[in-house]
């Protein structure tokens, strides 16, 4: 999400994710092989997020932007991230989460 409205919805996923106790690590995970919107610390649980936006749900909701293809490539991301960061793929407590954002409406998919 490189546009301003973008990176506002990131803003407002971190501060809801932080005010539902998670420890924010990192934002904009950036590798050759993609992108993760947010790195954060559920206690022990390394959690990735991808944050998805819609102004309105007119053309579908947000969650429903979060397709196959975009699960497989963040897949590889954390793979990446976790290799880079000296820690085991296999052995790494970790979710994947979504925070669907449509409108003011937030929307937290843990584990998908």
């Amino acid at each position: 999400m490189a546009s301003v409205v973008g990176h506002n919805a990131e803003l407002s996923a971190k501060q809801f994710l932080i005010d539902e106790s998670l420890q924010f690590l990192e934002q904009n995970y950036k590798a050759k092989v993609g992108e993760i919107d947010l790195i954060m610390q559920d206690g022990e649980q390394l959690v990735f997020v991808e944050v998805k936006y819609r102004s309105s749900n007119s053309h579908g909701h947000a969650a429903e932007y979060f397709t196959k293809s975009k699960r497989m490539k963040l897949e590889r991301t954390i793979q990446y991230y976790l290799l880079q960061k000296n820690m085991n793929p296999h052995h790494t407590n970790l979710r994947l989460d979504v925070v669907a954002i449509d409108g003011e409406q937030v929307n937290w998919i843990k584990n998908v």
